[in-house]
């Protein structure tokens, strides 16, 4: 799909064309009026699923949210913690070492809840989205 700046190009060349008519692949004579009418089709391709589209009237699907687990949360919440832990270890040098495990654990355990916390949010705003684009269609 072109972006936004090569459609803009596009555009200014059909605006600023003074040719009345274009050779096709095939070799024939096509009014270039007629390829106008023909871009738009061809720029907005049709949705497959109207479910997941986005409600904006994007053609791109929404990506699909999982629901949220605490198994995930603790992956992710644990690899950050304990990334968190090693910064705080060996890298931020102020205090002793007992205060920066101290808050090197802090930051670990609490990342597991703030995860799981996100991923819900995610997840219900997902939820939300769905319903908003499914009951048009309802009430037709």
């Amino acid at each position: 799909m072109p972006t936004r700046k090569q459609r803009r190009r596009r555009e200014k060349d059909f605006r600023h064309d003074v040719r009345v008519f274009e050779v096709d692949e095939q070799g024939n004579e096509v009014p270039i009026s007629a390829l106008r009418e023909r871009t738009p089709e061809k720029a907005k391709p049709a949705a497959k699923n109207g479910a997941k589209t986005q409600a904006k009237g994007s053609a791109r699907p929404a990506r699909e949210v999982p629901p949220p687990s605490w198994e995930r949360a603790l992956r992710r919440g644990g690899l950050m913690g304990g990334l968190m832990l090693v910064l705080f270890v060996f890298v931020f040098k102020t205090g002793g070492i007992v205060q920066r495990v101290g808050i090197g654990v802090f930051y670990a355990v609490a990342f597991v809840p703030l995860t799981y916390w996100i991923d819900r949010t995610a997840y219900r705003t997902y939820q939300r989205r769905l319903q908003k684009t499914a009951e048009p269609k309802s009430r037709r």
